[in-house]
């Protein structure tokens, strides 16, 4: 039984009810408080939550801490705790100032301490969804046993993955059956868009190709892929956020004569519904023959709210014609 199944048979717990928000009549998108953007906190989460939003997804950028504090303190506020699901990177590489080099936490030390401290931050005894990035040169056995260890004290639910290569993410996944109640459950993306991208975000993440399609599809893991302007494609239509040109190669990677039809398309798609490119392509992002969530930033939500609204009221619709 993968997690969406899970989630349509357990409806009376807080957990089931939001990590599969489109089967449970709530909005189905994840939404992320800005790290650079602190005044976006209280505003967007008030919006998302009237919304129908149940997933939030904390990430300390660099290693700040408000993010997280001023969820917590919101959920504390407003009593919301049982309505909302949290999700939380764990095990990202600290940076060796002295020595100008990383400093790897792929470790069990490094599950036990980035939990415990999400936890304090938040206010809250226990996390939904913790996921981390893959050390290929190490072994991940005591990585998946230190999760199973938190799992069992009641401290985290459920287990995903970011920038696995898919051989090490078949092997993890098979490993996980035995060791983890659920295995691998969730995979956080920046690399599921309609238009062809000639490399990822970064240089060290992994695509979403055919081969990760298709462990994702055989091993019914629930894909939450973010969905900014930067990640979309959105200046292939013009209109987006600055961030998205923040960099150039985040420009340039789009650059492909791969999307030319694409971008014709969406257009015309954009035309014909009375809507905008960028509600078009998280339509696309809902449609597919797998169960994604979409990841917007708080700020973008306040921007561009209608248009999230638009299209998951349309998704089919739009795919359709």
């Amino acid at each position: 039984m993968n997690l969406v199944e899970e989630c349509n048979t357990n409806m009376g717990d807080r957990t089931w009810k939001a990590l599969s928000p489109a089967d449970n009549g709530r909005f189905p998108l994840m939404a992320a408080p800005s790290s650079a953007q602190p005044e976006t906190h209280e505003p967007g989460l008030d919006l998302f939550w009237s919304l129908g939003g149940s997933l939030l997804h904390l990430h300390g950028e660099g290693g700040e801490t408000h993010s997280r504090s001023a969820v917590g303190a919101w959920l504390k506020r407003t009593g919301l705790r049982s309505e909302f699901a949290l999700c939380s990177q764990i095990c990202h590489d600290d940076w060796d100032e002295n020595n100008q080099r990383p400093v790897v936490r792929f470790t069990p030390d490094g599950v036990a301490a980035d939990i415990e401290e999400d936890l304090c931050l938040i206010g809250c005894s226990e996390l939904d969804i913790v996921y981390l990035d893959d050390h290929a040169e190490l072994p991940f056995e005591p990585v998946v046993e230190a999760l199973a260890a938190e799992i069992s004290a009641q401290r985290i639910r459920h287990v995903g993955v970011r920038n696995w290569r898919p051989d090490r993410l078949k092997a993890l996944c098979a490993y996980a059956r035995n060791e983890l109640p659920r295995g691998v459950q969730a995979m956080i993306t920046t690399e599921l868009g309609l238009p062809k991208a000639s490399s990822p975000l970064w240089p060290e993440y992994v695509p979403f190709d055919d081969e990760i399609t298709e462990i994702v599809r055989n091993e019914g893991i629930v894909v939450y892929a973010h969905a900014g302007d930067n990640a979309a494609g959105q200046c292939l239509f013009g209109d987006e956020d600055a961030f998205a040109r923040l960099r150039a190669h985040w420009v340039e990677r789009w650059q492909m004569s791969a999307n030319d039809q694409i971008v014709q398309d969406v257009i015309a798609r954009a035309a014909r519904f009375q809507t905008t490119p960028r509600a078009v392509l998280l339509t696309w992002m809902l449609s597919r023959p797998f169960s994604v969530v979409p990841i917007v930033g708080l700020p973008e939500l306040l921007a561009h709210h209608k248009d999230y609204r638009f299209a998951v009221e349309h998704s089919a619709a739009i795919w359709e014609a």
